[in-house]
């Protein structure tokens, strides 16, 4: 009977999975944003165009030092080789520092897409000291926020 009761389980679960798939591709209309962003105090910084295209070479960690000198890069991950980052100052001597980093709404789990992404490769980059955006769907973070929106080739763009 157990057996039976986990198949029912099994199944279940790929009912609703199936359920929560979509037909339409993600709809890029608002994104980045729609609407211009308000003009703010915080420090924000917001890239595109020439700042992203001028060098191929770069990337966007390199983009980001180039308009924030005040973005200190204080070291490197042991095995992945993520940089480790301070837009605020240093909270602590214990524990991380990094900003909170989003790939196409897509939190990720550390730094690295800073330094694998070239800056050619995105639409805009935007970047919150303060951790806090009005953008709907980001979380507030106390190391900042950095918000990258990857080119598509379906872009009026090109």
């Amino acid at each position: 009977m157990s057996r039976f009761a986990s198949l029912a389980g099994i199944a279940a679960v790929a009912v609703l999975a199936q359920g929560c798939k979509t037909s339409r591709p993600y709809n890029r209309t608002n994104d980045p944003g729609g609407k211009p962003l308000s003009p703010s105090s915080t420090g924000s910084v917001i890239l595109t165009g020439r700042a992203l295209s001028s060098d191929p070479g770069r990337t966007v960690l390199d983009a980001i030092r180039y308009a924030m000198p005040q973005l200190r890069v204080t070291g490197w991950t042991q095995y992945t080789r993520c940089p480790l980052l301070e837009l605020r100052g240093k909270d602590s001597m214990q524990g991380n520092n990094d900003p909170d980093v989003y790939v196409d709404g897509t939190r990720t789990s550390d730094t690295c897409p800073l330094v694998t992404i070239q800056a050619v490769q995105t639409e805009r980059i935007e970047v919150y000291p303060l951790g806090v955006t009005s953008r709907p769907g980001y979380q507030s973070s106390g190391h900042g926020l950095i918000l990258i929106f990857l080119s598509r080739a379906d872009s009026d763009s090109i």
